[in-house]
C-alpha cells in the first residue's frame, strides 16, 4: 500500500504526468488525431516550464506557510519537541553506515537549538520502509553531534500521518499534549494538521526562509526553467496533494 501511494502519487506530479501527455499525444498522432495530439503535447510543454521556473517555486513554496510566531517563551508552554524524520542514506564516514541526510538534519539542529533554550525532551519518530528505524539514528546522532539524549524513540512511522498516531501512543502516557513540532516548512501545515487531528495542542517549529520578502524583486531569471526550482515545485504540490487528501 506505502509503495502504490507513492506510485500514484508521482504519476500525478511533472514529470511523470508530462511524459504520460507526451506518450498520448504520440499514440493520438499515430492513429490519425494529430489537433488533439497536438494540445497534449503542447500542454506537456507548458506544465513543464510552469513547474521548472522559480517565480512558481516561491509562491508554492509561500502559499504553505502559516504565519507563525515563534518565540522561546512561547515554546517554554510546551511540554515536549517532536522532532519528524525525513529518510536515511548510507554512508562512507567513520561515524556509521547510514547516516540522517541534510534536510532532516536541519530538523534536528533546530531540535537541538530548541532543547537547550527550553529543556525539553525531545521524541525523535520515523522509521524507513524496510524497518530500519530512523528514531533510533536520529538519537545516535543527537548524541554525537549535540551531546543531547533523545528520552523517546518511535520506530514504527513510515508516514507522517503514522507520525502523529503513534507520538500521541508514546505521549499520552505521560499526559503530555502540548508539543514543539519541528519540521521543513514546506511540510509543517500537512503535519501541524495531522498532530492536531491526534488531539496534540501544536505549536509549530518550522526550518526554512520564511516568507518572500516584499523588497525581494522579480527578475528574468524567476521565469528561466531551472532543476532546483522544479524540486522545490514538486516538493510544495505533493504537500498540497497530501493535505487535500488527509484533511477529508
Amino acid at each position: 500500500m506505502f509503495e502504490l501511494v507513492k506510485l500514484i502519487t508521482a504519476m500525478i506530479l511533472p514529470p511523470f504526468n508530462i511524459i504520460l501527455l507526451w506518450l498520448l499525444a504520440l499514440i493520438l498522432f499515430a492513429i490519425g488525431y494529430k489537433y488533439s495530439a497536438y494540445f497534449f503535447a503542447l500542454l506537456g510543454i507548458v506544465i513543464l516550464y510552469i513547474f521548472s521556473i522559480p517565480y512558481t517555486s516561491q509562491k508554492l513554496g509561500d502559499s504553505l506557510l502559516e504565519g507563525e510566531e515563534p518565540t522561546i517563551e512561547k515554546y517554554k508552554t510546551a511540554q515536549a519537541i517532536v522532532v519528524l524524520g525525513g529518510g536515511l542514506r548510507d554512508s562512507q564516514e567513520l561515524f556509521g553506515k547510514l547516516a540522517i541526510p541534510g534536510i532532516p538534519l536541519e530538523r534536528m539542529r533546530y531540535a537541538a537549538y530548541l532543547h537547550k533554550k527550553t529543556g525539553l525532551p525531545i521524541l525523535a519518530t520515523g522509521s524507513s520502509p524496510n524497518g530500519t528505524s530512523e528514531a533510533k539514528i536520529m538519537a545516535d546522532e543527537f548524541k554525537m553531534f549535540f551531546n543531547i539524549d533523545t528520552k523517546w524513540l518511535e520506530n514504527k512511522a513510515k508516514t507522517t500521518k503514522e507520525n502523529a498516531i503513534f507520538s500521541r501512543e508514546i505521549l499520552e502516557k505521560e499526559n503530555i499534549n502540548k508539543i514543539v513540532l519541528v519540521t521543513n516548512q514546506w511540510h509543517m501545515k500537512r503535519a501541524e494538521m495531522l498532530f492536531k487531528q491526534q488531539g496534540f495542542d501544536v505549536l509549530p517549529a518550522s526550518v526554512g526562509s520564511g516568507d518572500t520578502p516584499d523588497h525581494y524583486k522579480l527578475n528574468f531569471m524567476h521565469f528561466v526553467p531551472q532543476a532546483g526550482a522544479m524540486n522545490s515545485n514538486m516538493l510544495a504540490l505533493k504537500e498540497w496533494i497530501g493535505y487535500w487528501k488527509e484533511s477529508k
